[in-house]
Formats: structure tokens, sequence, C-alpha cells
């Protein structure tokens, strides 16, 4: 946007009719927090280096997101919504703050009956003198709408590891309602980068961002890769978090039960936690649910055909059994990972979880998960690591059960965390030999390396024929692939298909297909498109 194209903007009373119309709305009350709003100055200029985000999608609203650059203290921005992308049909505009106590992140909840169901929008943020980039997003369709549902999925993208590249194909390639982000959005510690351009420092001598500043510069570092930048403009995104939002493997109220993946501490666990809370919200197109103040799972209903639970596997868990071991063929099996009692999302969440996906009306009913609830065993019933489902294996089989006698039909799970795509069916205890109460698909990283860096190329062959080899729920693994996954809802079958790209060690690279699964509706069996 130019000077001109800004003042024209104003001189239609954007300001003033922007703030009035954001009240209108809903999107904040006629409180202190709407007269200190008015009494900040317009933002004169700033830039939008991070770019603009979109999430928490409903049939008539929507949580958009930016970070205005290069700014010294609290100022107001505008923001407008428009049925075109040239701006010519605008729908709402409202004022909000880029606040210093929020690293000058700006986010609003529009709620507004000028946006309709299951329609596409554009929007953008601006100052006086300069314009964001344009996105974009789609509403909900209403309840009874029985239209095709499109839900693409990533995990575990890792800055130092190369580009972001597998999102300019999700952004670019593919019309989606939804984005879902599966956890390990970052990395809280650095390691050896693979390219010089993506060196970094947290400027702590551990390697591991710990204070509120380290984690907001993180932030900025990864929203300065600009395929990740093309896909928020793109699609709504909702995200939960794995360990790597926090700590490499914390559980509940502290670190990893096993050995510490830092070195010395320059703030206690608890605040770091407490920092990387802070910073996800800072960050993210969405807000926490209910009353908690850090609550992630949720539930959505896009459509007739898919309700959405979002689980938060981190929270609420015990620690990890046997002091997070991994499978070493000397180690005798963990008998503490199947002891009854034993907390994954807890009894709270374990009580939404299975009372919602008995009410479900949807077709389909898709548990975004962060971690595998199949089984992932590196020889018969003894499983690679115990940081997943596999260390709670009692309330794995409790909700699976559950299920079952609910009679819960076309239950899908997600899945990100191990950086490779395997699809199978899900049994009741995660392995053959219980029943099948629904399938999973397990999305590969964005960019970090994979099970198949193990060692040297010999030891890494080894290690993935054995996973194949022992696990015979699985319909398909690939290894050595970076990529990203999308789901589509019908009401007679579900399809999913793994995307690769071909390279992640430079910005763009050629998105291919991978290959392509079919769900029929009622019927828990994995089959090739």
């Amino acid at each position: 946007m130019s000077g001109v194209d800004a003042d024209h903007l104003l001189t239609r009373r954007t300001v003033l009719a922007t703030a009035t119309a954001g009240v209108a709305a809903g999107a904040f009350p006629q409180t202190s927090v709407a007269r200190r709003l008015r009494r900040e100055p317009f933002a004169r200029a700033g830039t939008f280096a991070s770019g603009v985000a979109s999430g928490q999608p409903n049939q008539r609203g929507i949580t958009l997101w930016t970070r205005l650059h290069d700014i010294g203290a609290s100022e107001r921005l505008g923001m407008e919504i428009a049925r075109d992308p040239g701006f010519a049909r605008v729908v709402h505009r409202e004022t909000i703050r880029a606040a210093a106590v929020r690293d000058f992140t700006a986010r609003t909840r529009v709620l507004t009956r000028r946006l309709d169901p299951g329609e596409r929008y554009f929007y953008r943020f601006f100052t006086r003198t300069t314009q964001s980039p344009v996105g974009a997003f789609k509403t909900l369709r209403p309840p009874d709408s029985r239209e095709p549902v499109r839900i693409g999925w990533f995990s575990c993208q890792r800055y130092e590891h190369g580009f972001f590249t597998p999102h300019a194909g999700l952004a670019a390639e593919e019309d989606l309602d939804l984005v879902v982000s599966l956890g390990d959005y970052l990395y809280e510690e650095d390691s050896p980068a693979k390219l010089a351009e993506r060196e970094q420092s947290t400027g702590d001598p551990n390697g591991h961002v710990e204070t509120l500043e380290q984690w907001r510069a993180k932030h900025r570092l990864y929203r300065s890769d600009a395929s990740l930048q093309a896909m928020h403009a793109a699609h709504p995104v909702i995200a939960i978090w794995d360990d790597c939002e926090v700590e490499g493997n914390w559980a509940g109220e502290g670190p990893s039960s096993g050995p510490s993946p830092v070195g010395p501490r320059s703030v206690p666990f608890s605040v770091k936690q407490r920092n990387g809370f802070l910073t996800f919200f800072e960050n993210m197109p969405q807000e926490p649910i209910g009353s908690e103040r850090f609550r992630i799972y949720r539930r959505l209903r896009l459509g007739g055909l898919v309700d959405l639970f979002l689980l938060d596997t981190r929270k609420y868990r015990d620690p990890q059994p046997c002091e997070d071991a991994t499978f070493e063929g000397d180690v005798p099996p963990c008998l503490d990972a199947d002891r009854p009692g034993r907390k994954r999302v807890g009894p709270a969440q374990q009580r939404w979880l299975t009372a919602g996906l008995e009410r479900a009306q949807a077709t389909w009913k898709v548990l975004g998960n962060a971690q595998m609830m199949m089984a992932l065993d590196i020889a018969p019933t003894r499983p690679v690591g115990y940081d997943s489902w596999d260390g709670y294996g009692a309330e794995r089989r409790a909700i699976l059960e559950q299920v079952r006698a609910s009679g819960v039909e076309n239950l899908v799970s997600i899945v990100g965390d191990v950086h490779t795509f395997f699809a199978g069916e899900l049994h009741t205890t995660g392995r053959i030999g219980s029943p099948v109460v629904g399938t999973e698909f397990v999305g590969t990283s964005v960019s970090h390396d994979g099970i198949e860096v193990v060692g040297d190329e010999q030891q890494s062959a080894l290690v993935t024929d054995r996973i194949v080899l022992s696990n015979p729920h699985l319909r398909y693994a690939k290894f050595g692939v970076r990529g990203y996954s999308v789901l589509e809802a019908r009401p007679d079958e579900l399809r999913v298909d793994f995307k690769g790209v071909r390279s992640v060690l430079a910005p763009t690279s050629e998105t291919y297909l991978l290959k392509s699964f079919r769900v029929a509706a009622g019927t828990p069996r994995v089959r090739p498109a």
C-alpha cells in the first residue's frame, strides 16, 4: 500500500470507523482496554516481516494475527477483511494493538454476521504508510453440509536442518479448509546447521532458549521463513504443541524423566515452560480454550463430515516410564509402561474426549494427535521408546475400548512427531491381536531429520527394516522424505495423500505425490487409492 493508498483509507475515517466497528462486532469490549487503545497513536510506519496468519475459523468468525516490526512502543494499526483480493468489497474493519508487552504481536477475534459460512475472504493489516501481505481464509460450512472437507497437516519444522520448503506446496498447490500443526512448530534447542544461511544462536551457553526474550527471538526467526509465511497467508491454521515448544520430552509440570537434555539452567524449568506457553500464544492465530489459561485441547466441527478433536498429550501426563528409556538390545522391557493409572491426557481430557466422540454427529471423527497411538516397535512388543502412547498403554487401551463400546465409527488419528510417513490400522492395544477401532496416518517432518538417520547407512537401514517387520498393523512406511499430508473427508470415504519434496536444502523444490490411501466409511481399513 503506498502512502497515497493509506491516506485514502484514512480519509474514509478508517481509524474512527474501524474502532467503532470492532466494538460493535465484539472484537473488544467498551472497557479500559478500548479507552487505552484510543489514546495510543495510530502507527505511521512499521513493517510486517513476520507475515500474517489466520486461525480458529467458525461459520462467522476468524482469528487474525500479525507482528508489527520496527516500532518502539505500543501502537495501533488497521485491519480489514474483504470478499475480493483487491479489497473493493470490504465487509469488516477495525483497529487493533501491536502491544509491546506481547512483543508487538497483534491478534483479534472477529465475529460478525457479515462473514457468511463456507466462503473465502481476504484480509490485510496496515499503518499510515505500510501494508502487510494479503492473507486468505475460509469460514466453516454449516453443520449439515455434505461438501468434502480438506485438512492439511504438518509437524517438526527445524530451522537449522533446512528450509521449510514443504510449506510452499501447502500454500500454492492445496485448496484446504484448515491446516493443523501437530507439534514441534519450533525447536527450543540448537543443533549443527546443514546450511550456512540457517545458522542460529540463542545467546545462551547451553544452546537452549529459556528467557522470554530468547523465546520471542526464536519465534521471530522461524517466522522469517518465506514458505512458512506463505502457508500461513494461504490457509487458517490451528496448532497443538508437542515437546519442543517447551523442552525435549517434558511431561506435566517437569522436564524429561530421563537424562536432562540441557546443561546448567539460567532459569528454573517452570519459568522456561511458562515462557514457552506465553510465546506460543503470542505467535499463533488462536487463543486458549475455556477458562484454563494455557488449554489447547479443543473440538472443531467442520461441516457435516468432520469433528476434529485436538489433543494435549504433554501438559497433563505423568513422567515417561523407565526414565524415558529407548530400546537397546540389553535393556529389559519397561513393565511400568502398561501400568494402570498412568496418565497421558489426564482424567478431565479423557472424559471430554470419550464423551465428545460418543456424541459426535459428523461422519468422520478425526483426532489431532502429537504422537502415534499405533505401537511403534523395534522388535515384537518392544517399543522404540516410551515417550509416545507406547509409554501409556493402559490409558490408550481405556480410551479406545470406550470408543469401541460406544459404537463410534470412522475414527481417524492424524499424527506428526516421528519424521516418517506411516499409515495403518488402530487397535485397542496399539497392536494386532486386539480389536480394530480406527485408522491412523502419520505425517513426516517439514525439515527435521528422520528415524532413518541412525549411525551409518547400514545401521540406519537395519533399524528401518526392523520397524517395518515388527509392526504388522502398518500398511505403509516411508523413511527419508520430508513433506506434508492432506486429508479429504467425503460422505462415503476418507482419502489421504502423503506429499514429499525433493529437498529442503533449497528454498524451493518440487512437490510430488508420494502415496494415496482411502478408508471406506464404516470399515476401519487402510487401502491404497
